[in-house]
């Protein structure tokens, strides 16, 4: 059986147009994910700001971060600027490197700042100790070539 030449040109304009759909839906979303992340970057600048400005407005914080509990107060909210930038740069940039970076000062800030009980703190631990495993010697051997394949080119 003959496949018709209107055919073959009909599939190829279908197949064309469904490609630059795709694209042009992924831009979009590109493009979404981008403006996200500036939101986020000018909430931690806003937000930073203001920390600071709270601190020198009111002299008397400073000597009150020696109290557990406003050191506490005062980590939670840093941990959360960091990992709210951490964020921005994963949406940004799609590595697994900043997949496990946002991962780790999650469970950090959790262990840090919420009281745990023992098994939570060693699950964490041993998590961290993992996803720290999986940064160093795995996402690195994906990302570099070989030190043989250098050797052989």
């Amino acid at each position: 059986m003959k496949i018709s030449k209107k055919t073959t040109e009909l599939n190829h304009k279908k197949t064309s147009f469904y490609d630059k759909l795709t694209i042009n839906i992924s831009v979009a979303i590109r493009g979404i994910e981008i403006f996200l992340s500036c939101l986020l970057i000018i909430c931690v600048v806003i937000s930073s700001i203001y920390l600071i400005a709270h601190f020198i407005k009111d002299v008397t914080l400073i000597n009150t971060l020696v109290d557990y509990d406003t050191l506490q107060h005062f980590l939670s909210y840093l941990l959360l600027l960091i990992i709210a930038l951490e964020l921005a740069m994963m949406l940004i940039k799609h590595t697994p490197n900043n997949v496990v970076d946002v991962t780790i000062y999650a469970i950090a800030r959790k262990m840090l700042i919420y009281n745990t009980s023992s098994s939570d703190m060693l699950l964490g631990v041993i998590t961290l100790s993992i996803l720290f495993f999986v940064k160093h010697f795995l996402i690195k051997e994906i990302l570099t070539p070989n030190a043989q394949d250098k050797k052989e080119d």
